[in-house]
């Protein structure tokens, strides 16, 4: 592993110290506890959710009070002219039936999550007790669609709202909305083969954990393409379950690194359940992006078709009504020597006039326009900064609107500019990170901001950025404690790179002290530590601070937000150009005249813990106490999709996979280590740490292990979420 000089005289430092009314103690205010950070009601009350314009001139969205099944809901209304916000729904009552499945322990009460209004926005569907449900906004009344054993998933009403499609027991089916009448459109679902259905890793790791949906229906509404995912060939993880007597096992179909992938193929079906076309791929270890697409005209469903390792990426389309075993046709090609970034899809602009495809070819992901054959017409978005995640399209306007870091790769904005490039502005203004929600008629659009001492406030604007109404705001139980100072930094490295930096303060900071740190890292591809945001994570670096440790934060190459070049120093050697930038950070934060350089922790959690465990084994003369949170140890461990993408197969990099292997170094260690891991974790699993342990063991290395019955990747309880945060603040006080 490469290890960082000594960082030279000429090492520039900055920092942006956010205002002290907004980041200070603040007269009167109360002190942070661990029972309010992580306790409930939560201090920080989550946003907004299913935002969703029911027209032009109406915006609904849900908001909650509360974590898990029993937290409250309603779903409001907002006219968009006037600002009012107006209660519409609570969730509704099941309707009682005899012998229906609501008598017997089902929900008494219909879900608001995941709610979709029809397109004319008077009806909205609705799932609970196992089925699916239409809202009638005009008669205000509620009644059964579906009336399956098994649960409807992945729900969508058609272009028109005349038919509902779903997935139920692995199968596609539609009912018609009027009727209730309901068609199987195909027969061959079972356990392990999914149609219009994600596997656990394509969800996880190419769809985001967006959705769990992989079918599209026709503009025209009389077809559906779909994706077929054989999972039978890929290997089988025991997740076991200790809560019963005498236990029980919970097996996941999780392809690791080197793994069978499911075995992929696209087909369209019409809506009477006849296939009009199928492409299937050999080699078959291949990848299909999780968003399926049509053209215009409805004449060609499309998909993005990728190498296992993720290197080329193709769009094809294939006609309607190609028939079996077509052959699709590739629309354009996109390579890259360490990896392809972007599986968006395509958009397909109504007057056929071409499409518009997100690229990272000019090292930045960009937005591109396209012509129907494939040629570029123009680039939408371009510079040395991105577009990042959220875009939209006002084709009647002329514009794409999107969120991008132009201004500062730790912000976010919202921007608008025409489909011919021209005539960029910024909309948003002020500092923070946005998110976008673009009404139909592009004329408003919901801003989600926050910074990094502010939670996410929520706002209807206007095109040209005038507020109209605030529709939430989570900033208000906050406001009442304490916090300490957020500084947003930055410095030049030993040769030459620039590093953001985050640095939080206790409240009552004294600059004749010395505090002892603790760096929270993460370090991994598609992260940013260092943003102007306020994070999931955020209270618990301020409980840190709160008892007296400095938490720093740097983001060194890998990380997301400053293009394709930052990110692939990490190619094939996943953590040793991350713990590099890591170790130059603190060695800058050591020459702070208020920093105790002997007293420096670590935490993270996932590719964070990886790193935190890495940083005590590969630099322990520099960290002396860590807390890893479901660490991949072994990267052999961990998902294909995920792995194949930055470490490549284990048969072509053996020595990267045997040089990152944490079990390999386990005898390095000579600091305090505290492991937390979810007994239950599907992500990372926990044969991760066990495995680490029985490597500490037989070094005779002493760790502290602790586990977190029941929890996944990460503790959502909120008994646990606190337990973890007390597990994890004692052994920092402790220790450091």
């Amino acid at each position: 592993m490469r290890r960082p000089a000594a960082l030279a005289a000429s090492v520039v430092l900055s920092f942006l110290a956010l205002p002290a009314a907004a980041a200070g103690p603040g007269a009167g205010k109360k002190p942070l506890t661990l029972e309010v950070a992580a306790g409930q009601p939560p201090l920080v009350s989550r946003g907004p959710s299913g935002l969703a314009f029911r027209d032009a001139g109406r915006l609904t969205f849900v908001l909650s009070e509360g974590f898990g099944p029993n937290a409250k809901s309603a779903l409001w209304e907002v006219d968009v002219a006037t600002g009012k916000k107006t209660l519409l729904l609570e969730p509704p009552a099941v309707p009682a039936e005899p012998g229906g499945k609501e008598a017997e322990g089902k929900p008494a009460r219909l879900s608001l999550a995941g709610a979709q209004w029809n397109a004319a926005g008077t009806a909205l569907l609705l799932s609970g007790a196992d089925d699916l449900w239409i809202w009638d906004a005009a008669t205000k009344a509620v009644r059964r669609l579906t009336r399956g054993e098994a649960e409807e998933e992945v729900a969508t009403f058609s272009p028109d709202g005349s038919r509902v499609a779903f997935v139920r027991d692995n199968d596609l089916f539609t009912v018609d909305v009027a009727t209730g009448k309901e068609t199987r459109l195909t027969r061959t679902g079972e356990t392990h083969l999914l149609n219009g259905k994600l596997d656990w890793v394509y969800e996880e790791e190419l769809a985001g954990r967006r959705s769990g949906r992989s079918y599209e229906w026709a503009p025209d509404g009389k077809a559906i393409a779909y994706l077929r995912l054989d999972e039978r060939r890929v290997p089988e993880h025991p997740i076991v379950d200790y809560f019963p007597t005498n236990g029980k096992v919970e097996p996941q179909r999780y392809p690791k690194a080197g793994d069978p992938n499911s075995i992929p193929s696209v087909h369209v079906v019409d809506l009477g359940g006849a296939e009009t076309a199928s492409v299937t791929f050999s080699p078959d270890d291949v990848l299909v992006g999780p968003e399926l697409f049509w053209t215009a005209d409805s004449a060609s469903a499309g998909f993005l078709l990728l190498d296992r390792t993720q290197t080329r990426l193709e769009v094809k389309l294939v006609a309607r009504g190609a028939g079996a075993e077509a052959a699709a046709r590739t629309l354009l090609t996109e390579t890259d020597p360490a990896w392809v970034n972007s599986v968006d899809a395509p958009v397909f602009l109504e007057d056929g006039s071409g499409f518009l495809f997100v690229s990272e070819r000019s090292g930045f992901l960009h937005v591109y326009r396209f012509s129907p054959d494939g040629k570029l017409r123009n680039a939408v978005t371009q510079g040395p900064w991105m577009v990042d995640r959220d875009w939209e399209v006002d084709e009647k306007g002329g514009f794409v609107w999107f969120v991008g870091t132009e201004k500062d790769p730790r912000e976010r904005h919202v921007y608008r500019v025409r489909l011919d490039g021209k005539g960029l502005t910024r909309v948003t203004e002020g500092r923070g990170w946005r998110s976008l929600t673009l009404s139909p008629d592009g004329k408003h659009f919901v801003e989600g901001a926050s910074d990094a001492v502010t939670p996410s406030r929520t706002t209807l604007r206007r095109a040209d950025g005038k507020a109209v109404a605030v529709l939430a705001d989570s900033n208000a139980g906050l406001s009442e404690y304490q916090l300490g100072a957020v500084e947003l930094g930055s410095f030049t490295g030993s040769d030459g790179t620039l590093f953001y930096t985050k640095l939080v303060k206790p409240a009552d900071f004294d600059p004749s002290r010395k505090y002892p740190v603790v760096v929270s890292v993460y370090g991994g591809p598609h992260a940013q530590m260092v943003a102007d945001r306020f994070g999931s994570w955020d209270l618990f670096d301020q409980l840190l601070a709160q008892k007296g440790f400095l938490v720093f934060s740097v983001d060194g190459r890998g990380s997301w937000g400053r293009g394709h070049a930052f990110e692939t120093p990490v190619l094939k050697r996943l953590g040793e150009v991350e713990l590099a930038d890591q170790v130059e950070g603190v060695a800058w934060l050591k020459k702070q005249p208020f920093v105790d350089g002997g007293r420096i922790g670590v935490w993270g959690w996932s590719y964070g813990g990886t790193m935190a465990v890495k940083a005590l084994l590969d630099a322990g003369d520099v960290f002396k106490v860590g807390v890893a949170g479901a660490p991949v140890t072994d990267w052999k461990l961990y998902d294909s999709i995920y792995t194949d993408r930055y470490m490549k197969l284990p048969k072509e990099n053996a020595d990267g996979y045997e040089a990152t292997s944490l079990l390999e170094a386990a005898g390095k260690l000579t600091g305090k280590l505290q492991i937390l891991h979810g007994t239950s974790d599907d992500n990372v699993h926990i044969q991760n740490s066990i495995l680490l342990l029985d490597a500490f063991a037989r070094a005779r290395k002493e760790v502290d292990f602790v586990p977190l019955p029941r929890q996944k990747h990460g503790p959502r309880e909120p008994a646990y979420r606190l337990f973890a945060f007390q597990r994890a603040l004692a052994f920092f006080e402790r220790n450091l």
